[in-house]
């Protein structure tokens, strides 16, 4: 097995993962707020505008401009509060429809990415980026951060805001 045949393969489980968390859930549960004002369904838009920002960076684009942000702040937070605001309103079809899609999207452009491109650095991909913080690191390390950490980060934070729903 290759380097990106593991990468494609722990992305796919992951996200299977988090599907299956949600794919049991009803209008009613998706649209579960917690404290901090998210819902199960906002949790699954950010996931989508994340995979987004992860595709730019291998097409060349603008990564907040892929998110549907242009002109945010590009400090995490802010994007973060940038995305709930865009798509919070969206029902949970929606969003699942975006959450679904999105990724289809970024599998198949990992598809064309070979292990040699896990390697080069992220500002190979993105060279207005070469001075900024971390635009050394492998790609790799980038689709990690976005895709399967971060799915897990997320099914820990839907299953809480579940459990508090009991």
């Amino acid at each position: 097995m290759t380097e990106i045949d593991g990468v494609r393969e722990r992305v796919d489980e992951t996200w299977t993962d988090l599907w299956e968390l949600i794919d049991t859930m009803g209008p009613e549960t998706m649209a579960t707020t917690g404290p901090d004002g998210w819902a199960v369904k906002d949790h699954l838009a950010h996931v989508a505008a994340w995979e987004q920002s992860l595709l730019a960076i291998f097409e060349g684009r603008d990564r907040i401009e892929a998110m549907g942000l242009a002109g945010v702040d590009p400090e995490t937070d802010a994007i973060n509060a940038a995305v709930w605001l865009l798509h919070h309103e969206r029902s949970s079809e929606d969003a699942i429809a975006y959450f679904r899609e999105s990724h289809a999207r970024l599998m198949a452009k990992l598809e064309s990415v070979d292990d040699a491109g896990l390697e080069l650095p992220y500002f190979h991909y993105q060279p207005a980026s070469k001075s900024d913080e971390n635009s050394d690191l492998p790609v790799v390390e980038w689709i990690a951060g976005n895709t399967y950490e971060h799915y897990l980060e997320h099914i820990d934070w839907i299953k809480a805001l579940v459990s508090q729903r009991i």
